[in-house]
């Protein structure tokens, strides 16, 4: 791929006329052979053997051969049982001499408990694989990949009760509140309904408090239909006025806080009413509860959720959901659910033409944390859809090459609620009507916790939970 500084040429950048823009540039591999994520999904879409669940709970699933003239026993079938992030048992499944257009059903021998305690997901995947070398590809090479989630009856999580809280102190007064507690310091400011500070442990955690938001950078496929409808509600023109704030409800270990906005295009009637209630314990974690509700018709949203700001050094993202390249809506049958991580820079999806990237569907839990492994861990209730990126939305839309973007000095979170599909209404169809992100009145949550994984993994600490006050 290019360097910061350079960057791959299209349409009109040679003063050619007429030309197709980048139209001719945006295939399935980029120029230099890269695959781009979306040559994923299609390998999975095309994949040679289906595997369907038949019966989970006794390990009975089927295989389907695709192929038009041969069988399967050129590949290994491989099949692991998680629970969450730790593998109970794997084996290998045998007499792949399946017929051409042919199913066959196995058992697999796994041994599941009667329920799932504390939350925990217990998830079935089949790998294949190649069992011998082809001049196309070496042995071992990953054919394709199927995952099922064993519907185990699950007990819920326990939660902390909140008289096992640290007490917290909460100062108010015309401007701003204050609350100081065990290891953590958070300023709310009343005028912009947002957190103005976050410390834990004297390390500043954001940049910038949560917001609403709405935008996406136009993908090529968002141009030709969707995104003429946006740009004419002027999604990217949005102000935010608070109507009220206040404190609802002051505990010895808690304090709730109920923020109601209406938010409006430039010179246009409000198009949203949202009330965010941030529920602050004594531990420094934050309840966030997120009501939006449109006050006027509109067809399509790019996004429902929203965004903050941590500062530029927690660069290191881990997270529960699928993976690990980019997935949305109708763009996630490849993406895997499991652990991943990785750099904030590594989730950025390179596009020749810079556009929306990097979102991961179906999260249980991500962290952003520094190099001394501290930072914030964002905890679904019981899903998000997150990215994170160095670049602000502005920078992404109005740049037409890479190197036209630049790098802000913080790290973007978008925690959202839903996204639209991504459709392929660049040369075909527009997002099917089941992928549209219709502007409904909605309600989601999550919970923001500091985090240090001297305290605990990730996966730990999303579920000590405390009860609601």
């Amino acid at each position: 791929m290019p360097t910061q500084w350079e960057t791959f040429a299209y349409g009109g950048d040679f003063n050619d006329y007429p030309n197709s823009g980048n139209f001719c540039i945006d295939g399935l591999n980029y120029p230099d052979r890269t695959p781009h994520s979306g040559l994923i999904e299609y390998k999975k879409v095309l994949e040679p053997v289906r595997v369907e669940a038949v019966d989970l709970l006794k390990g009975m699933i089927k295989l389907e051969n695709r192929y038009d003239f041969i069988t399967l026993e050129h590949l290994e079938c491989a099949w692991s049982l998680m629970a969450d992030d730790k593998l109970i048992s794997q084996g290998i499944l045998s007499c792949l001499d399946i017929e051409p257009k042919s199913v066959r059903v196995f058992k697999i021998p796994y041994v599941l408990p009667e329920y799932a305690a504390n939350g925990t997901e217990y998830w079935l995947k089949v790998d294949f694989t190649l069992s011998r070398s082809f001049n196309w590809a070496d042995k071992g090479y990953p054919v394709t990949s199927s995952q099922f989630k064993i519907p185990l009856d699950t007990k819920p999580i326990s939660l902390i009760p909140l008289s096992k809280v640290p007490k917290l102190c909460c100062k108010i007064d015309s401007k701003k509140i204050y609350i100081d507690g065990n290891s953590f310091s958070m300023v709310f400011d009343k005028f912009r309904g947002t957190i103005e500070q976050y410390k834990y442990n004297g390390i500043n955690l954001i940049s910038r408090g949560l917001t609403e938001n709405f935008r996406r950078a136009a993908t090529d496929n968002d141009k030709p239909i969707q995104a003429q409808l946006w740009e004419k509600e002027r999604l990217d023109r949005l102000m935010r006025r608070i109507t009220s704030f206040g404190v609802a409800k002051k505990l010895d270990n808690a304090v709730q806080i109920m923020v109601s906005a209406s938010i409006a295009p430039i010179s246009m009637k409000p198009l949203f009413e949202s009330l965010v209630t941030y529920t602050v314990y004594g531990t420094g974690e934050i309840a966030v509860k997120v009501w939006i509700k449109p006050k006027r018709t509109i067809a399509t949203l790019p996004r429902i959720g929203m965004v903050l700001g941590m500062p530029f050094e927690f660069e290191h993202f881990s997270w529960y959901g699928r993976g690990p390249h980019e997935n949305y809506p109708d763009k996630k049958e490849s993406a895997l659910i499991g652990v991943y991580k990785g750099s904030v820079d590594e989730q950025f999806e390179n596009y020749v033409f810079p556009q929306e990237n990097g979102n991961k569907c179906e999260v249980r839990w991500a962290s952003l944390t520094n190099t001394n492994d501290m930072g914030l861990l964002f905890v679904g209730l019981p899903e998000f859809n997150i990215s994170v990126s160095h670049y602000k939305v502005e920078n992404l839309a109005k740049a037409r090459h890479t190197y036209e973007l630049v790098k802000c000095n913080e790290t973007i979170i978008n925690i959202d609620y839903a996204l639209s599909g991504l459709g392929s209404a660049s040369c075909g169809p527009d997002v099917l009507d089941k992928y549209k992100l219709k502007p409904d009145e909605i309600e989601f949550s999550f919970i923001i916790k500091p985090f240090s994984r001297n305290s605990g993994t990730e996966m730990y600490m999303s579920k000590q939970r405390i009860e609601d006050v």
